[in-house]
């Protein structure tokens, strides 16, 4: 028995015999996709976090490096940085930038086959598209900041802006990929130097298509696909501006019909929210009428420019990517299973119907709740 007892405690004592020293790696935070072509090759840039007792990277207490290497494919890209520094590790990577101009040219299930095929890489990290080089976005001066850290969690500010699109996770763009569906990816850029999180790329069939979707077409495309979780509605009544501020998406329900062939497609949306602010001097937000005014105009002005989108979606880029086919799917099968591969032809020539309807809205101070 003490036998026995004395190896466990041996064994105990050795601890893990395949660890390493965090000072002993890289750590990749951040991956910048720049070039991806069959003759040139492969061209990244990786974002490596710098232990506190190591050097200060690019700038005084910037805390990380940026290497930027070439190859003839993306693992051998990557596998390139360790002729310049330690051994590096995927694991804590939170974000891949690619350049709008790669994914022209390149699938997106190409460029990402790499990453999904390392069982180190997250499939939780996010995707973005830049219109800017990558390589730029991840060598912006910040203060003492990463930047990979600062686009992650501008992410986190959906319930302060409806301008900003779920974060599109690797593991959701390969299955998207794979399925029948076109989808939109989110951008970032640099606006007086400072990173800024800016409209949305269109993607079908993996590659970038028509022209990049304004911030306020994916403050539209929120609220087609049902996923607004904050942000604000500003409209006009009396000649002056006021604001609608959204607190809560209460419901959501798509519902579809095939009729004489044609694909009929209806959406309600029920959301609460409260009046933020309203320049109108005589406003009476205690009226019965002067809130309905507020919440018809609310109303009216979301769905106005939902179906802008919509109109653009169908006509110009002949693609939907708010996730509709999802629910054709669902609800008619045997018509999925004959139309599907001509969903994008199916969504044009469908008619979309969009209600929005405010079920609760609160006055603040200035008034009582309905």
């Amino acid at each position: 028995m003490k036998k026995i007892l004395l190896i466990v405690i041996t064994l105990m004592l050795t601890g893990c015999w395949d660890s390493q020293n965090i000072e002993d790696i890289s750590l990749v935070v951040g991956t910048g996709v720049d070039k991806i072509d069959p003759v040139e090759g492969v061209q990244l840039v990786q974002q490596i976090i710098l232990p506190k007792s190591g050097s200060i990277g690019q700038g005084e207490g910037a805390g990380y490096k940026n290497i930027t290497t070439q190859g003839g494919t993306v693992h051998e890209a990557i596998r390139n940085v360790s002729l310049e520094t330690k051994p590096i590790s995927s694991e804590h990577q939170r974000i891949v930038l690619i350049n709008e101009e790669v994914i022209k040219e390149t699938p997106l299930d190409t460029v990402i086959n790499q990453f999904i095929r390392d069982d180190k890489t997250r499939r939780s990290l996010y995707i973005f598209l830049t219109e800017e080089p990558a390589s730029e976005l991840l060598s912006v001066k910040t203060d003492k900041e990463i930047p990979s850290n600062i686009i992650y969690e501008l992410t986190e500010n959906r319930k302060k802006t409806n301008k900003i699109l779920p974060p599109l996770k690797l593991g959701e763009a390969s299955a998207r990929l794979q399925s029948e569906g076109s989808f939109a990816i989110q951008i970032v850029g640099l606006e007086n130097g400072n990173l800024k999180l800016k409209g949305a790329g269109v993607i079908n069939n993996g590659k970038l298509v028509g022209e990049n979707l304004t911030e306020d077409e994916v403050s539209a495309l929120s609220w087609l696909n049902g996923s607004v979780e904050g942000g604000t509605v500003e409209a006009v009544h009396h000649d002056k501006p006021f604001g609608f501020e959204v607190i809560k998406l209460r419901s959501k329900k798509i519902k579809t019909k095939i009729k004489n062939g044609r694909l009929f497609i209806d959406v309600f949306i029920r959301v609460e929210g409260r009046l933020a602010e309203d320049w109108y001097e005589k406003e009476n937000s205690f009226d019965k009428g002067y809130q309905k005014g507020i919440e018809e105009i609310v109303e009216k002005t979301i769905e106005r420019e939902v179906n802008d989108l919509i109109y653009t979606l169908q006509h110009d880029y002949k693609t939907g990517v708010a996730g509709l086919f999802q629910y054709v799917k669902n609800q008619h099968p045997a018509f999925w299973r004959k139309y599907g591969k001509q969903w994008d032809e199916k969504f044009s020539e469908a008619k979309i119907t969009y209600n929005v309807r405010i079920d609760k809205m609160d006055f603040g101070t200035k008034g009582s709740s309905q």
